[in-house]
């Protein structure tokens, strides 16, 4: 059902610190390390919630077989291009006083032969899949639009897209015309050149995405994360925000891509498009609830879903909506995990 595209997969190592000393030695108090990357968070996600799905992409020698064997045991398929150099590893510092710090490797080299087998499994799997879902970072050597190209070869196959990117690799892969985008607020700012300062400044630049996006794709959606105030999703059906319960986020590594698999496993299974929501809110607050890089379980997200509130359009209407950092503002009650 889902194909996953990761063309710069991931491990992730994070460092628990009491605070960071910059410029001089800091006692790390423990280490965790998991497989990361976008498309590879989101596989682990939708098979754990019974979603058939494959993770395609680059993989390297060594840190690479960690990425491969977090897939195997979420029960997740894989078919990776291999390159001689080895997986990235990212390393983020959870200090405990605010988001992680993190520090983004550039990932192994990729050349034109390397390319073109990427291009032969996505062709091989797209027309058995009804999403392929790219997005992330571009390793060195892959072309701009990369994900452009992708795209292209998904509609070719008659398979939708969903592309959750940043930057120029973003802007390029828009020009496909993607059935659905996931940007996080500052994602959003950039795409519309503007600060989106409050809730409501928010649910506009939502909307205006959508609009933007529906001259490519007339089905195009768009969900715009809020972090820990949950997701504005606009659709041509229309226009809902997901609301988790108040939680203490322990990390956010991961949250949106376990938003994805969610929601695209929901729609895998006939949900309508505001019960997906819901699902994919309570899975990427159950993941912003785990430790370092750890995804949400299945009974994490079962307990979340229970939890979240899902708001129509008309709902929205009555709320006095807040600056984006003004929590609580709906008064549900809190969960302090």
């Amino acid at each position: 059902m889902i194909l996953s595209v990761t063309l710069n997969p991931c491990v992730d190592k994070t460092l628990f610190t009491a605070g960071v000393r910059l410029h001089d030695s800091n006692k790390v108090a423990r280490t965790e390390t998991d497989a990361g990357g976008k498309g590879v968070n989101l596989s682990r996600m939708a098979a754990q919630l019974g979603a058939r799905t494959v993770a395609t992409g680059f993989i390297g020698c060594g840190t690479g077989r960690m990425v491969v064997h977090s897939l195997e045991q979420a029960g997740a398929g894989h078919d990776f291009v291999e390159v001689a150099e080895e997986t990235r590893t990212n390393v983020s510092v959870e200090s405990g006083d605010g988001p992680p710090t993190v520090f983004s490797a550039p990932g192994p080299r990729v050349d034109g032969l390397e390319w073109e087998q990427l291009l032969t499994i996505v062709s091989h799997h797209c027309d058995r899949h009804a999403w392929i879902a790219m997005g992330g970072s571009l390793p060195p050597g892959a072309p701009l639009d990369a994900y452009r190209i992708l795209g292209d070869l998904a509609h070719q196959c008659g398979a939708r897209v969903l592309l959750d990117a940043d930057g120029d690799a973003m802007k390029e892969g828009l020009h496909c015309g993607p059935g659905l985008i996931k940007p996080n607020l500052d994602e959003a700012e950039r795409l519309l050149g503007r600060t989106l300062g409050s809730l409501q400044e928010a649910r506009d630049g939502a909307v205006e995405l959508a609009a933007l996006m529906k001259q490519r794709n007339a089905d195009a959606s768009v969900a715009l994360s809020l972090g820990e105030h949950g997701a504005v999703l606009v659709t041509p059906r229309g226009l809902w925000l997901g609301v988790p319960p108040q939680i203490q986020a322990k990390s956010s590594i991961g949250s949106g891509d376990s938003f994805l698999g969610a929601y695209l496993t929901a729609l895998g299974k006939g949900l309508h498009e505001r019960d997906a929501l819901r699902s994919a809110v309570a899975a990427g607050a159950a993941t912003a609830l785990s430790d370092g890089t750890r995804i949400g379980t299945v009974d994490e997200v079962d307990a979340m879903e229970a939890r979240t509130v899902v708001l129509d359009e008309s709902d929205l209407d009555e709320i006095d909506w807040p600056a984006v950092d003004a929590w609580p503002y709906l008064g549900y009650p809190s969960e302090t995990g």
